[in-house]
């Protein structure tokens, strides 16, 4: 089956938006993990400052809601929650080379998940998509959540830069690849 064949019957509008979406987001990937290649700390770091901030703000927010309820059965529980999450937070803020190694191992097996979602993917695309960027995007997403969730703690600030460069950048790819595809849909 053709490309022309796999769109034939498809609003052209709809199409052509997905095209442009998928060229224009694959563009802005490809350009990120060129970025996190350039720097890889910076992404290691961001990703740890937004998370601890993330945890800090929510334990708080947990705290908060188990002194408003403080008669129901849940409050300790809550309190507790509240509690882990103030403190995870904390440790991810002060302490970002711990919080970078756990986010590495969290990560590789995260983006190994995604990898087994992308190669199964690929063999469900319709005849005529180009199935193989989605494969390609799949193997490499599952071999550098791999090699994320064996890091060594030292290298861990520098592989996850990396490895979230790669990932974008392979991402990237595959929306381009499928935006040419789109493309020549249209044609």
């Amino acid at each position: 089956m053709s490309t022309t064949e796999v769109v034939a019957g498809s609003d052209t509008n709809v199409i052509s938006m997905l095209r442009n979406w998928s060229l224009g987001v694959g563009v802005v990937l490809v350009l990120l993990g060129v970025a996190c290649f350039a720097r890889p700390l910076v992404p290691s770091l961001t990703i740890t400052f937004l998370i601890g901030a993330m945890l800090l703000a929510g334990g708080i927010l947990r705290i908060v809601a188990a002194f408003g309820m403080y008669s129901w059965k849940g409050f300790w529980l809550t309190l507790l929650c509240g509690a882990l999450s103030v403190v995870s937070g904390t440790a991810m803020l002060s302490l970002p080379g711990v919080g970078i190694e756990a986010l590495v191992v969290f990560l590789g097996l995260l983006i190994m998940f995604e990898a087994a979602a992308k190669i199964a993917g690929a063999f469900s695309m319709p005849s005529g998509f180009p199935w193989g960027w989605l494969l390609a995007d799949g193997i490499i997403t599952g071999i550098l959540g791999g090699i994320l969730f064996t890091a060594s703690p030292d290298q861990a600030p520098t592989f996850l830069g990396l490895i979230i460069g790669a990932h974008l950048l392979a991402s990237g790819v595959m929306l381009l690849g499928t935006g040419v595809w789109l493309h020549r849909a249209l044609d």
